[in-house]
């Protein structure tokens, strides 16, 4: 898809009416209107657990707050500490819609055919990319230097803070718990702080995390390629209203500014997403952990560090 440029209203209606049959699979009411919801209807937000549940609370609760005055339909946050515990939350039925890591949005289209509504414009930027990182005073250089080295990963699920890493020690030439010795400490931020703490010499995160602490005690020494970003997700049965009411606010977050004084992640809003974005996230995971990698335990995913 060419890059998303704000537009019209009637631009975005003729992009909604596009997209929109593609991804919820609600049937639409005759005449294509959707009635508004009961008033008593809570739909419920899912988050992967990123951050710490305080900080997950204060970086995406305006969000909620947002669409709930903006689509008129009441809506709730759901912080699930474990990755995969959100995937089988919006699968079985229990979330209407969720903010997923890449790696943990092609594991819920191939468990329940999820499909992608919009993904987040950080900074302006459509994809972000992971960090490897060590201490300043480190005299580690590069990736081969981590031959023999203790490297720090946040869930073992993340794209960007262990199979993308991964994947780049790999292509150095370093294979995980052969040619170094890795633990997954659960969060992006935590794995930061087990370098800093000398827990690990080596720490993967994403780009937004790894600016927290670059020249604060922590250096890059490689920068992924591009990763399309975290995508908004819904079940294939969301009524197409509301998935369509949803879609409308977020891609006109920017009309009223509301989304400026947000966290940095949400700020630069949000534009549509496809499927097919995701495919080299896909193939990456199949080719590092093998063809059923999508629906391998999330046990399969660690074992490699040990299962730590």
């Amino acid at each position: 898809m060419r890059a998303w440029r704000r537009g019209s209203r009637r631009e975005l209606a003729v992009l909604l009416a596009i997209l929109l049959p593609a991804i919820a699979g609600g049937a639409e009411p005759a005449g294509g209107t959707a009635p508004p919801e009961s008033a008593t209807r809570v739909r419920r937000f899912g988050v992967v657990g990123l951050y710490n549940p305080r900080l997950m609370f204060l970086k995406y609760q305006p969000l909620v707050d947002y669409l709930s005055e903006a689509t008129g339909t009441s809506w709730e946050l759901v912080v699930d500490s474990a990755y995969q515990g959100t995937v089988e939350r919006l699968c079985r039925g229990e979330l209407d819609m969720a903010l997923l890591g890449p790696l943990t949005y092609v594991r819920a289209h191939r468990a329940c055919g999820a499909r992608p509504l919009v993904k987040l414009r950080t900074g302006g930027r459509e994809t972000y990319r992971s960090w490897i990182m060590v201490r300043q005073d480190s005299p580690l250089a590069g990736l081969r230097d981590l031959r023999g080295r203790r490297v720090a990963f946040g869930a073992a699920l993340s794209t960007s803070s262990h199979l993308v890493p991964e994947a780049m020690l790999r292509a150095a030439g370093l294979e995980a718990g052969t040619d170094f010795s890795c633990r997954f400490y659960g969060h992006h931020e935590r794995a930061a702080r087990a370098v800093m703490l000398r827990q690990a010499d080596a720490c993967a995160v994403r780009d937004i995390v790894g600016e927290k602490f670059e020249g604060r005690g922590l250096r890059r020494i490689a920068v992924s390629d591009p990763i399309p970003n975290f995508p908004l997700v819904v079940p294939r049965d969301l009524p197409a209203g509301v998935a369509a009411r949803v879609m409308k606010a977020l891609l006109e977050l920017d009309d009223d500014g509301r989304g400026v004084a947000w966290d940095a992640e949400l700020a630069g809003g949000f534009v549509p997403a496809t499927d097919e974005e995701y495919g080299p996230v896909r193939a990456l995971a199949r080719q590092l952990y093998g063809p059923r990698a999508l629906e391998l335990d999330e046990r399969a995913w660690r074992s490699r560090c040990g299962g730590r």
